[in-house]
């Protein structure tokens, strides 16, 4: 059955495993299974969420360190479940990855805080356009004003690893949030794309005039087209990675029979 409605992360996923895409998007297999850096990024992401919106609902203009920490804390302590696992050849355990959330948070407030000043306008906030047919959704982490006809997608990284500019114009993501922010405010003359890494405590941004994007949206779909040859031909493969490792379909998969190099958090 053809899929109508896409996002980067569907895409995404199809590009790095075909035979993964099916699992989710196709056979509806859901796992609750998730990665402990997945679970960090989740809790540090609704940490951030939570102060913005405080200064958009209610005006808030002052938090204490001590007050965003205990609220990181709370989501951790809620949202926790055991099928959070790590590979197993990372010794890190459950509290230094809260530690690390910490200490992302504290940074953050050491650069931004107490006030929080900037001049954010919505925060998760859910987009969605049309492409020539095709249904696109994304979700952006934050969205500033930068003029009064300027605006600042911002994307938060809890991951180590680090693009630079140029990688960053290649970025599908970013691509797609600019593609649904010039389709949302066509009005808007100039969009700057950033990733925030929060590890490093480091912006890197660019431009949006600075990709093609009437190249991309060609790429995009046909990219969206291959996705769909494969359904219409039930043509799904394995393509072994790194990711593999943080991937919880090993028993379904036919390029797997060994033990999955994970272990679960208590």
């Amino acid at each position: 059955m053809k899929t109508r409605h896409y996002s980067y992360s569907k895409i995404n996923l199809f590009n790095c495993c075909s035979l993964k895409y099916k699992f989710i998007y196709i056979d509806k297999n859901y796992k609750i299974d998730e990665s402990i850096e997945a679970f960090l990024g989740k809790m540090v992401h609704k940490t951030l969420e939570w102060i913005y919106m405080q200064k958009l609902e209610d005006n808030k203009s002052y938090y204490s360190l001590d007050s965003i920490i205990h609220y990181f804390k709370e989501q951790w302590k809620d949202n926790w479940h055991y099928s959070i696992r790590r590979f197993k050849y990372i010794k890190q355990k459950k509290a230094d990855y809260f530690t690390k959330g910490t200490n992302f948070l504290v940074k953050y407030y050491h650069s931004f805080g107490p006030h929080f000043d900037q001049k954010v306008f919505k925060v998760e906030e859910k987009f969605e356009f049309q492409l020539d047919g095709y249904n696109i959704k994304a979700i952006i982490d934050r969205v500033d004003w930068e003029s009064d006809s300027g605006m600042h997608i911002i994307d938060y990284k809890t991951g180590k690893n680090m693009l630079d500019e140029k990688k960053l114009k290649k970025d599908m993501q970013m691509s797609i949030y600019a593609l649904a922010l010039v389709n949302q405010f066509p009005e808007i003359d100039n969009i700057k794309l950033s990733h925030y890494y929060l590890a490093m405590n480091k912006l890197v941004s660019i431009d949006s005039s600075e990709i093609d994007i009437n190249s991309f949206s060609l790429s995009l779909k046909e990219n969206i087209k291959r996705i769909e040859k494969s359904e219409h031909e039930n043509k799904f493969t394995a393509n072994e990675s790194k990711l593999c490792n943080w991937c919880y379909y090993w028993k379904e998969c036919p390029a797997k029979f060994e033990k999955h190099p994970s272990i679960y958090l208590k």
